[in-house]
């Protein structure tokens, strides 16, 4: 369901945008204020399910998702229509955050290390099914029906998964922890303040506002780090980066998913705005990148299996979405299509082999009793690296767009192209670390040996 709206929406976002006549900074802020809202509140989740148990929150959270969702799609024409759609993706991203952390906790828990790596991996590219069906569906929902049924779609949805929940009678039992208010008190304005500072900049440029904004933010997350680290009951065990396998996982999923999601968002509005694809058009035209995502998904647990060792799926996948969004990039001037699809073909299998893969090397790097927290910070600093990559991407476009194009909702292509050279040099970068500090032996394969 939460992979099924991220490529929805991406497609949906011009019919969104010019629905409700908004800018491009606007229409930048419906994917970002739901990126940073479930990147800040996956702690909270994780926090929520050790007080009242994995099933009661995700349940939770999946109603909260579908409220939203309606929420969204009621957002007038007329009026404050950016601000009552902006809040509702904010509330959307919190019903996210509350049923991302127990997924793979619960999945870690119930397969043995042995079928651990698979498991995630096919979990993943289950879920990536969805991610690929995204772009058709968001299509054909946006043609028929308007753009308010790309949202209204999670409701059925919402309803398919609790059902679900109910017949897998799966039981847990609370550990019944405290709530902590003071920790996600400072730690989300921080990061909201650091984030749009961040964005913002590609408005403001480096002025009075900027430099400010972006010190605040940086005073606050350190503050709110601080509070974390001495705390007796962290919202985040951040003690766990002190385990070199797992914090170098981490980084590198941080750093691949700063790279997917501005190559996503601005890949789907290119061919829309650019490209001048219909609704429809724009969506079939997306999806040899998010079927290529799928596809290295699945590929990512089987070379796990096959060569027993984590570096070559991450490195392998790295080295090929480096060259593929660099190759995406270097037509994007052209205007041609066909151009354009072994680039976004080898992009996407690239990028969809490192993440199952390092999910099962961190979640093996730890011991049993750390796997909750493990989970929730992974997943942390997972969606916080899709919302700092699309925060700086953003600037970066918008900074380049003319002031005209980006008051009337369009971001040309000449503008675009800086969004994929930022992915590109993102990817690179993250390649030269996973070669760096990745293990050739990880804990996943340690024993066996």
């Amino acid at each position: 369901m939460v992979l099924l709206d991220v490529t929805v929406v991406a497609v949906a976002l011009d019919p969104v945008a010019r629905g409700l006549e908004m800018n491009a900074s606007a229409m930048h802020r419906v994917v970002l204020v739901y990126a940073l809202s479930l990147a800040a509140l996956v702690p909270v989740g994780g926090m929520a399910t050790r007080k009242f148990g994995l099933l009661p929150v995700f349940r939770s959270g999946v109603v909260l998702f579908a409220l939203a969702s309606g929420g969204c799609a009621l957002a007038p024409a007329v009026g404050p229509a950016a601000s009552l759609l902006l809040g509702a993706r904010a509330v959307q991203g919190a019903g996210a955050a509350l049923i991302l952390p127990v997924a793979t906790t619960v999945i870690t828990d119930v397969y043995e290390e042995r079928e651990r790596g698979r498991a995630l991996a096919t979990y993943a590219g289950v879920a990536q099914l969805f991610f690929v069906l995204g772009p058709l569906a968001g299509a054909l929902l946006t043609r028929f029906f308007g753009w308010p049924s790309v949202f209204l779609v999670n409701i059925p949805l919402a309803g398919a998964v609790l059902w679900a929940i109910a017949k897998a009678r799966w039981r847990d039992q609370a550990p019944g922890e405290p709530l902590r208010v003071l920790q996600p008190f400072l730690m989300t304005p921080a990061l909201v303040v650091l984030v749009f500072a961040l964005y913002q900049s590609g408005i403001w440029g480096l002025d009075a506002r900027t430099v400010p904004a972006l010190a605040l933010g940086v005073l606050l997350l350190a503050l709110s780090v601080r509070v974390i680290l001495r705390a007796t009951h962290p919202l985040l065990d951040l003690g766990l980066l002190r385990n070199r396998t797992y914090a170098a996982a981490v980084a590198v999923t941080f750093l691949v998913q700063a790279a997917q999601l501005p190559v996503l968002v601005h890949g789907a509005v290119y061919l829309r705005q650019d490209l001048h694809l219909t609704v429809l058009g724009s969506g079939v035209a997306l999806l040899p990148f998010v079927a290529a995502l799928a596809v290295g998904t699945f590929a990512s647990g089987f070379l796990l299996e096959r060569f027993q060792a984590i570096r070559v799926p991450v490195l392998w996948g790295l080295a090929v979405a480096t060259l593929g969004t660099a190759a995406w990039a270097a037509v994007l001037p052209w205007g041609a299509y066909l151009w354009q699809v072994p680039g976004m073909i080898v992009a996407g299998l690239g990028m969809g082999m490192p993440i199952p893969a390092l999910s099962a090397e961190m979640m093996s790097a730890v011991t049993v009793d750390e796997r909750a927290d493990a989970s929730v910070l992974r997943q942390t600093l997972r969606q916080l690296g899709g919302a700092f990559g699309f925060a700086a991407a953003g600037a970066l476009v918008l900074s380049a767009n003319d002031r005209e194009s980006n008051a009337a909702g369009i971001i040309k292509a000449s503008a675009t192209l800086h969004g994929f050279v930022f992915a590109s040099i993102v990817l690179a970068v993250t390649f030269a670390l996973a070669a760096a500090k990745l293990p050739r032996k990880g804990p996943l394969f340690r024993n066996r040996v």
